[in-house]
C-alpha cells in the first residue's frame, strides 16, 4: 500500500505530461509583470517554439524571445525599397543568468559584425537579456523612431537592470 503511495503521484505526472523544465514564461513573474503593465497602444508577444525565436548572430537559441510592438504608433523608414510607415517594436532574446560569462564573451566578439551583432540589453536574477540594434525598429534610430519606442523602454528598464554596457541606451536616448 506504501508503494501504491509514492508510485501513484509519478504514474499521474507521467501521464499528465509533467516535466522538471523551468517555468513557461507566461507563468514567468517577470514576463507577466511587463506584459500585464504595458504602456498605452503596446502589445506583447512571447516566443517559446524552437527554430521559431531566433536569435542575434553568434548565439544560440534564447529560451524565449518577447517582442514588444505598438500597431497605434508609426515613424517615417528611411530605407529605400521599405514601406513608408513603420511601427514601433523592440525584440528581446531571454537567456538563463548562468550563461551570463558566456553571452558576454560573443557579445564581445560578435562586436566586428556589421548586421544582426547581439548587445547587452540588461539582467534580472534569472535573466540575461540582449537584443540587436537590428531589432529595435528594424534598425531605424531617427528622433522619431527613438520617441516611439520610448514609453516601451522606460517601461522594460523599470525591471531589467542594466549591469553593464549602457551604449544600448542610445537606441531611445533622445539625441544631444
Amino acid at each position: 500500500m506504501k508503494a501504491l503511495h509514492v508510485a501513484l503521484p509519478a504514474l499521474l505526472c507521467i501521464v499528465a505530461g509533467c516535466t522538471s523544465q523551468a517555468t513557461s514564461p507566461r507563468e514567468d513573474a517577470l514576463i507577466s509583470e511587463i506584459c500585464g503593465e504595458l504602456p498605452q497602444g503596446w502589445t506583447c508577444t512571447i516566443e517559446q517554439a524552437n527554430a521559431r525565436k531566433g536569435h542575434p548572430h553568434g548565439l544560440e537559441e534564447p529560451l524565449f524571445r518577447t517582442d514588444f510592438t505598438n500597431p497605434h504608433k508609426a515613424f517615417e523608414s528611411p530605407f529605400a525599397g521599405v514601406r513608408k510607415k513603420l511601427n514601433p517594436i523592440i525584440q528581446l532574446y531571454f537567456y538563463d543568468i548562468a550563461s551570463k560569462a558566456h553571452v558576454m564573451e560573443v557579445i564581445e566578439k560578435e562586436r566586428e559584425h556589421s548586421w544582426d551583432i547581439p548587445i547587452y540589453f540588461g539582467e534580472t536574477e534569472k535573466y540575461i537579456v540582449v537584443t540587436s540594434p537590428a531589432y529595435v525598429n528594424y534598425g531605424v534610430f531617427s528622433e522619431d523612431a527613438k520617441k516611439a519606442i520610448r514609453p516601451m523602454w522606460q517601461a522594460l528598464r523599470k525591471r531589467i537592470d542594466n549591469k553593464e554596457d549602457k551604449t544600448v541606451e542610445q537606441l531611445a536616448e533622445p539625441g544631444k
